[in-house]
């Protein structure tokens, strides 16, 4: 049997799902999801640099990148949780859940260690103004509900098809840092 709608309030439930579910929006005010993602950059930024000149390499990248990996599943969790819904039970699920969240959590430390490791080791700048531009992008994305099939997605998104494409920009970047810090261009001009 087919059902047709006759109401636009009928067209908007029809099984159980909302239209307005299916668009990616901001979980509170656009402006007040800019705030919160460039605070979390700024946040990010000063940790590394006044981090490094505190506590020793390893604190800096492990301490940091554990940090930097809780507040971003913190955020991304707690829109969800306040705003939205988990396609999941996050209890129910643990143990098939916690698992992946796990990996996920790894790859975003990974986000804050790697350019930090540059900075300390190599004394690159770049990687820093990168570590705020990503901290930024990923905060705007992961405030973003609707429009995925669950909460994982959103993060498997990032993780796995938009990551990517920005450590290539970091490698990109930082190496031309490097590059140009070891060719003396007055000897290519022939001055």
């Amino acid at each position: 049997m087919l059902i047709t709608p006759t109401s636009w309030s009928e067209i908007c439930t029809l099984n159980g799902s909302i239209v307005g579910q299916l668009t990616p929006r901001h979980a509170f005010d656009p402006t007040l999801t800019t705030v919160v993602a460039v605070m979390a950059a700024v946040g990010t930024v000063i940790l590394s640099v006044i981090g490094r000149r505190f506590v020793t390499r390893r604190q800096l990248l492990v301490g940091g990148g554990a940090t930097y990996a809780t507040v971003m599943l913190s955020l991304w969790a707690g829109v969800r949780l306040i705003f939205w819904r988990f396609a999941f039970d996050p209890v129910g699920d643990a143990l098939i859940v916690a698992p992946v969240l796990v990996g996920f959590a790894l790859v975003i430390a990974g986000q804050f260690v790697l350019p930090v490791y540059l900075l300390v080791t190599h004394e690159t700048w770049t990687p820093l103004v990168w570590l705020f531009g990503v901290t930024w992008a990923f905060g705007e994305f992961i405030l973003l509900v609707g429009g995925e099939s669950g909460g994982l997605f959103t993060l498997l998104v990032w993780v796995v098809g938009l990551l990517p494409l920005c450590f290539g920009v970091l490698v990109v970047t930082t190496g031309g840092e490097l590059f140009f810090r070891r060719v003396n261009l007055s000897d290519i001009r022939g001055s």
